[in-house]
């Protein structure tokens, strides 16, 4: 089994108010945690704080660890929404949009499903400044599912 699936599946079951996202070692180096799942809305809430060497030159999170927190949130929300069957699931496209530097500091990854078909997710995210909830990025894929 996905060990993030596993992990959301604990969380789900247990009632659980937050949870360190300990099934990834890449969640877990930029500071991982679980917030909130969804399964009817197939939304997930993260919380990253990804450690200084993720800064790049010019003092803000570098573009690429952006847009890998914001698929986090994307593919937890897909977990969620996948709660009830067993089915694998991928990013096939990802477009994410930086809207301003993003400085060190606690980010919350909001993602959501905005379309479920039986082949293919549609999910959405938004990444915000935990301290003042300013938007910094956001963005839209496309996950196919396999068949179980």
């Amino acid at each position: 089994m996905n060990t993030d699936r596993a992990l959301v599946l604990q969380f789900l079951q247990g009632g659980r108010k937050t949870a360190a996202i300990t099934s990834n070692p890449l969640a877990q180096d930029l500071g991982g945690e679980l917030l909130e799942l969804d399964t009817e809305r197939g939304v997930a809430v993260l919380a990253f704080e990804p450690p200084p060497r993720c800064v790049q030159g010019a003092g803000v999170l570098q573009g690429g660890i952006v847009a890998t927190l914001l698929d986090f949130a994307m593919a937890f929300a897909a977990h969620a929404a996948l709660a009830a069957a067993e089915r694998p699931f991928s990013t096939a496209a990802l477009n994410v949009s930086l809207l301003r530097p993003a400085p060190p500091g606690r980010y919350l990854a909001r993602g959501r499903i905005v379309r479920a078909g039986r082949n293919l997710l549609f999910a959405d995210a938004t990444l915000s400044l935990e301290s003042d909830g300013r938007t910094v990025a956001t963005a839209t894929a496309v996950m196919p599912v396999a068949d179980a």
